[in-house]
């Protein structure tokens, strides 16, 4: 997995910035806008992601770069052909409740923004599935016991959410507006 990808590095960020959000959240919120088509230049970006972190400190350079580094990855990886993309997650050494509540955190999040960008066409029956999955998925009980049992269906729900991703954001892309661009000026 890519460096930019690993959760405990956003899971310090947030810390040192006294966030209130989650990283899993931010990301998954970065996706659903990218998914829907959307598009942001770094400064609107780092704006939103400010807002979602919700911290009592304001994010340093270190912290900006770590930012820009994540949707620079995420765009490349949703937008390349290599049907890739890295869910910012923590890896299998954390307790299985905490990564079925961070990817719940993720879908809420996703959900969150994909619903922010304007769309000029319906979804597909299939990608309105997705949305209710995500949903569903955000509502997740944690509490769960480590067992192969639930490590097995983790990773099945996980890979899911993945390439349900693809899916939408592959859908999206032809009836996105771009509605999060600042408009061209003319000069």
């Amino acid at each position: 997995m890519p460096a930019v990808f690993e959760f405990d590095r956003y899971a310090q960020l947030f810390s040192e910035l006294g966030a209130s959000g989650h990283p899993a959240e931010l990301h998954g919120h970065l996706v659903g806008r990218l998914s829907a088509g959307a598009r942001l230049d770094h400064a609107t970006w780092l704006s939103v992601a400010q807002e979602l972190i919700d911290g009592r400190n304001a994010p340093g350079e270190a912290a900006k770069v770590a930012l820009i580094q994540l949707y620079d990855a995420t765009l490349s990886q949703l937008s390349g052909s290599g049907f890739d993309v890295t869910l910012l997650l923590p890896d299998d050494s954390a307790a299985i409740d905490h990564r079925t509540q961070t990817l719940g955190q993720w879908c809420e999040g996703f959900l969150g923004g994909f619903g922010l960008v304007e769309r000029k066409m319906a979804l597909s029956e299939e990608a309105e599935g997705v949305l209710r999955d995500f949903a569903a998925i955000g509502q997740v009980q944690t509490e769960l016991e480590e067992s192969e049992a639930n490590e097995v269906d983790y990773m099945e729900i996980m890979e899911y959410v993945r390439m349900a991703t693809l899916l939408v954001f592959s859908e999206c892309q032809d009836s996105a507006t771009g509605q999060d661009q600042p408009p061209a000026s003319l000069h």
